[in-house]
């Protein structure tokens, strides 16, 4: 296993607004080690389109590794790793200290066949019709992506509607559409958008 920090001179985790460098470590017998390492530079990133560019470059780069821990995550970060299905997670420190605590929970979640969420991640609004705020999710469980929470609601629940407040149209959903046998629209709201998903009407 994989795990990627973006770090500052000290060693410390850092944000993607400030330069540092990214390190992939692996675990070989009991010691975390670098397995490779390169800059992270901050100069030639003028707007969003460059950030895209430079985050895809990152995960070419990062390979087999879908984990990087910064220490502030931002939507603009986030939408752009998962678009390359890599997960962001929000921890301050040194790698060394929490690595253990990282890999531990990632096996732990890999033993479930679903994700354990708090009851009320999706709620019932009115009768059938149901309501998420993924922001507000991801907020206090930054190692889920949008495909762990929605999905065993999608797949378990009987439902008319369900609205989801989110920055973006999550990819796998698009992809998934026709296994769901479900429908959505967009439509602006506030600083993002709500996504409203339907099932499928059936002859």
């Amino acid at each position: 296993m994989q795990i990627a920090a973006l770090v500052n001179s000290e060693g410390n985790t850092s944000g993607f607004d400030k330069n540092g460098i990214i390190k992939v470590y692996s675990k070989v017998e009991c010691e975390w080690i670098t397995m490779k390492q390169m800059d992270y530079q901050t100069e030639n990133i003028a707007d969003s389109m460059a950030l895209h560019t430079r985050i895809r470059e990152i995960c070419d780069w990062l390979g087999v590794c879908k984990i990087i821990v910064v220490n502030r995550i931002r939507g603009i970060h986030y939408i752009a790793f998962e678009e390359k299905q890599v997960s962001m997670l929000e921890i301050g420190g040194a790698p060394e200290l929490f690595l253990n605590d990282i890999r531990e929970c990632i096996n732990h979640q890999r033993t479930a066949q679903e994700v354990p969420m708090e009851h009320n991640t999706v709620f019932e609004a009115r009768p059938g019709i149901y309501h998420t705020d993924l922001r507000e999710v991801m907020k206090g469980h930054a190692s889920y992506n949008s495909r762990q929470i929605l999905l065993p609601f999608l797949k378990n629940n009987k439902y008319s509607l369900l609205e989801i407040i989110c920055d973006h149209v999550p990819k796998w959903l698009e992809t998934e559409q026709s296994d769901l046998k479900l429908r959505f629209s967009v439509e602006k709201y506030r600083e993002c958008i709500k996504l409203k998903v339907y099932p499928s009407k059936t002859k």
